[in-house]
């Protein structure tokens, strides 16, 4: 089977120990009410860090500066035959106030308490506990693969 690949960012913004995360309306047609960070996919003729930027920024009123890769994650998703590949950025300084979209409401949220929530998405608790210990100044890479249920069945 020919897989179709999609780009796409999310972007943990850390603020005195809170990420801001965007809570999915409860109407929406995927994943209502959860916890998602701010990202999308990418367009053509932009970088990934542009995407992240640009994505947070239409979600959340936030514009961040300078925000630095530290996760590239592949993913399928049970309801579409594509594997995603996911470029994930950190940033700690950016201006704004925080708007709601079409995507949800902004919301910062204590990290130990997100991790806790049962609706964060399965692989953004793994990538954030990831980043969290990660020692290194470098990328990580992760590979997800999910059944109907949203659990990780598969994972590398």
């Amino acid at each position: 089977m020919d897989y179709k690949y999609i780009s796409t960012t999310n972007l943990l913004i850390i603020k005195d120990g809170k990420v801001l995360f965007i809570k999915r309306s409860e109407d929406a047609e995927f994943f209502p009410g959860w916890l998602m960070l701010p990202g999308g996919k990418q367009e053509e003729y932009e970088t990934p860090q542009q995407a992240a930027i640009r994505e947070t920024f239409e979600e959340t009123g936030i514009k961040a500066v300078n925000p630095v890769l530290k996760v590239v994650a592949t993913h399928n998703h049970f309801y579409r035959e594509a594997v995603y590949m996911v470029f994930i950025f950190v940033a700690n300084d950016f201006s704004g106030e925080l708007k709601e979209s079409e995507e949800g409401t902004p919301i910062w949220i204590p990290l130990e308490e997100a991790l806790e929530n049962p609706k964060l998405y399965p692989d953004l608790k793994r990538h954030i506990k990831l980043v969290q210990e990660s020692t290194s100044d470098g990328v990580i890479f992760t590979y997800h693969k999910f059944n109907k249920n949203l659990e990780i069945i598969e994972q590398i």
